[in-house]
C-alpha cells in the first residue's frame, strides 16, 4: 500500500529549491546585496540576512518568497 505524503514533504525526484537557488546564485556571480535589492524590488519580503541564510541552505522560505527569489536570479542573469 502506498501512503499519501504530506504536501510539505519533498519527493526524492524533486530538486531541493535551496540547493537550486544556491547553485544559480553562485553561477550568476552576484553579491547578496545585489540579489537582495533586486528581489525586494519585485516584491520579496525576506531581509538580507535571511536571504543569505537561505542561499547557504540554513533556513526555509515560504513558497512565494522562493518563487520571487528564483525570478530575481533568472531576471538578473538574463541580461
Amino acid at each position: 500500500m502506498i501512503s499519501d505524503r504530506a504536501s510539505s514533504e519533498q519527493s526524492a525526484f524533486e530538486p531541493d529549491p535551496r540547493k537550486f537557488a544556491a547553485a544559480q546564485f553562485q553561477r550568476a556571480n552576484l553579491t547578496v546585496p545585489e540579489l537582495w535589492t533586486y528581489y525586494c524590488g519585485i516584491g520579496g519580503t525576506a531581509d538580507e540576512v535571511v536571504l543569505d541564510a537561505y542561499l547557504n541552505e540554513m533556513v526555509e522560505l515560504p513558497p512565494l518568497q522562493v518563487d520571487l527569489l528564483h525570478t530575481a536570479i533568472k531576471e538578473i542573469t538574463a541580461d
